[in-house]
């Protein structure tokens, strides 16, 4: 169960399937006005962890997606587990211990959200954090299943690296446009107080900049004929892509609910999809003249 290279592998996939969900399951809270539905934390009411039925619906999402923190710290215990028993590398050791102390903190977050009334800036806090996660997630699942990773040199790996930042600002953006608009999580929630319009122009900017970055890495994996940087430079200029047109879609509905939570799942696959672009190079080694 846990003794195996595989079950290492198993485990790791699981917690990053998880980590992606549970973007996903946060954006269904706010969508559908649950994100005060349990008005405290670490209680979903007064004296009580669970909510009551007089409560209502919200109060059952709400706490639905709180229950999803114990799965996720299951799933990371257990790759810590496995990760010790098959005795893998100290880095993946480190990574998994990693993921499983950000966890918690992630409830935690999770947690001021609720005392702060949804402030906008702590709900950003808390979608960057399941970014983080994710990443770091994907190093280890890159990692433990021996997926390609090829040596670039520094330019490349600069354009790697700009790709992932850029993306990381993306996202943070998308939460400031969130946050400036209707769907808040609750009527009484606080917003950020932008002019949405002007900030949605900037999030765009930046996603066509995030676009242009990845392009440059693709025509330098095909150009230096690195096939794992080619493949998923492709991949995450197609999710790139398919994103952007739902954010344009999105924003010229109205925000319309629907396409707000197809594009959060978009966010998570992004997630992935530059974590894998990110894992798929490392550092080019220069040589060791001194010997």
């Amino acid at each position: 169960m846990v003794g195996t290279r595989t079950a290492l592998y198993r485990w790791s996939m699981a917690t990053l399937v998880a980590n992606m969900g549970l973007v996903v399951t946060g954006a269904v809270v706010r969508l559908t006005g649950s994100g005060l539905g349990c008005p405290t934390w670490p209680h979903c009411s007064a004296g009580s962890f669970v909510p009551h039925s007089s409560m209502g619906i919200h109060s059952v999402i709400e706490f639905g997606n709180r229950l999803l923190t114990f799965v996720l710290i299951i799933l990371s215990v257990m790759v810590v587990v496995a990760a010790t028993r098959t005795r893998a590398s100290g880095h993946v050791r480190s990574l998994a211990w990693v993921v499983l102390v950000s966890i918690p903190l992630q409830g935690v977050v999770g947690g001021l959200t609720v005392l702060s009334d949804l402030n906008p800036f702590v709900v950003a806090l808390h979608l960057l954090l399941s970014v983080a996660i994710i990443l770091v997630a994907v190093k280890i699942v890159w990692l433990v299943g021996r997926h390609p990773s090829a040596e670039v040199d520094a330019m490349t790996m600069g354009a790697v690296r700009g790709t992932v930042t850029l993306m990381v600002i993306v996202m943070w953006l998308g939460t400031v446009v969130t946050g400036s608009g209707p769907n808040a999580g609750d009527a009484g929630a606080h917003r950020t107080g932008f002019n949405i319009e002007t900030v949605a122009r900037f999030h765009g900017i930046s996603v066509w900049l995030t676009v242009g970055l990845t392009v440059i890495c693709l025509l330098l994996g095909i150009m230096h004929k690195v096939a794992p940087l080619r493949r998923w430079a492709l991949i995450l200029l197609i999710v790139e892509l398919c994103q952007g047109a739902v954010g344009y879609a999105q924003y010229f509905a109205h925000l319309d609910p629907w396409l707000v939570a197809l594009h959060m799942v978009g966010v998570a696959v992004a997630s992935m999809a530059v974590g894998a672009l990110w894992s798929s190079v490392r550092p080019l080694r220069t040589p060791d003249l001194s010997r």
